[in-house]
């Protein structure tokens, strides 16, 4: 009887799996420079904000100034291919969107926030610069 429970419980655990959640992702035209974020996203957002890699809710939370649930709508704190941008508006998130870290690798901004107006960027070498929309 022991080990039928023992069977049970190894097959009930194994059945468990982590389900990966994925944000929204946003395509750039990387081509056309520079990248401008008002021509992207929607909305009277004032500002975006970017979590690198590893990004957790108590990063997000600091960064933005009020509570929001990084950790159950994206994969940023358990993926380190993407950079997290999210769209604020007065205290509250619009939008959110994971950015693949090539070929414009954002996390350079990681852990700040730009003004709608700083939110037009190009590459500069290896390294992704802000200039003004």
């Amino acid at each position: 009887m022991n080990y039928l429970n023992l069977l049970v419980l190894i097959l009930g655990l194994s059945a468990c799996s982590y389900g990966e959640v994925e944000a929204p992702s946003l395509n750039f035209d990387y081509a056309k420079e520079p990248i401008k974020f008002v021509e992207y996203v929607n909305g009277n957002w004032d500002k975006v904000c970017f979590l690198g890699p590893y990004s957790n809710n108590e990063a997000a939370s600091e960064l933005l100034g009020f509570e929001w649930p990084l950790e159950s709508l994206t994969s940023v704190w358990i993926n380190d291919g993407v950079t997290l941008l999210v769209f604020v508006e007065n205290e509250s998130v619009l939008s959110y969107y994971e950015v693949s870290r090539a070929p414009y690798d954002f996390n350079v901004f990681s852990n700040s926030c730009v003004s709608r107006a700083l939110s037009s960027f190009i590459k500069s070498g290896s390294k992704v610069v802000e200039t003004q929309v």
